[in-house]
């Protein structure tokens, strides 16, 4: 009879645990619906970049394009020969809400370098150097960009441990929504160029991606090298499509960002 009693007993508690714990799976489910990751939100936007030396030509952009409230990132390579008047154009730049960013010290590819030299090697000739100049003249760099967009995932990680965000580029004409030249809350970013001799140099085009940029929120990342009126060389981005595109920036409300924004977003 005992044994009987203790039978039922025991099945009564297994019977209780087990709704316990549906009951507790269920109510676990169901919170966990309702508590879903917020993903943050920013106003949509352009960024514009230029890589290289050209610090006039990039003074006189900043003087044609002041009115419409413009801002860019300028990624600086071979500091060390730069002039004390450049370095005071720079300085300008900063002034006037411009960010000024790493480029390398002397230019070399990232890939090809640390392919032969090592990583080490690389980040020891090209980034510690450009660090520690520009730092003694007052400019305290946070992001990078690799030259001629040679880079792989073992170069992001190390120049990570040294730059807040760090940029690539990518290219073609494709369809906006599959571009990759959007900032998607990474560290790695890709700009798309916007020098007339790339072949994707398209106005009309730049503007759809501004248009997907709206109306989705993103923000859309653009890269050149030398600002200039007549564009007749390589690597060079015409004024006029410059102005172009921050006039028709400005019109659709978007907002202008630099790439250290980016990485406090």
């Amino acid at each position: 009879m005992k044994n009987l009693f203790s039978k039922k007993l025991i099945a009564i508690m297994l019977v209780a645990i087990v709704a316990f714990v549906f009951v507790f799976k269920m109510y676990s489910e169901e919170n966990a619906e309702k508590v879903k990751p917020v993903k943050k939100s920013y106003p949509p936007g352009v960024v514009f970049t230029f890589d290289d030396d050209y610090i006039e030509d990039w003074y006189n952009a900043e003087k044609l394009l002041r009115p419409l409230g413009w801002k860019a990132t300028f990624f600086v390579t071979w500091y060390g020969s730069l002039t004390r008047d450049q370095k005071d154009k720079l300085r300008y730049l900063r002034d006037m809400g411009h960010d000024i960013a790493g480029h390398g010290y002397n230019h070399l590819n990232a890939l090809k370098y640390s392919k032969e030299f090592g990583i080490p090697k690389y980040i020891e000739d090209d980034i510690i150097p450009l660090k520690a100049a520009m730092k003694k003249d007052g400019f305290d760099i946070h992001s990078f960009a690799y030259p001629d967009g040679a880079r792989d995932a073992e170069l992001d990680k190390e120049l990570l441990k040294h730059f807040d965000i760090i940029r690539g580029t990518t290219y073609d004409e494709i369809p906006a929504a599959q571009q990759f030249c959007y900032y998607e809350g990474n560290r790695l970013v890709y700009g798309l160029g916007i020098d007339d001799d790339y072949k994707q140099f398209n106005i009309p085009y730049y503007k759809t991606l501004l248009d997907y940029a709206k109306a989705h929120d993103k923000i859309v990342i653009f890269y050149g090298h030398k600002t200039v009126e007549n564009a007749d060389e390589k690597l060079e981005t015409p004024l006029s499509a410059l102005e172009d595109l921050c006039k028709y920036a400005k019109e659709k409300g978007l907002k202008f960002y630099t790439i250290d924004d980016l990485s406090k977003l």
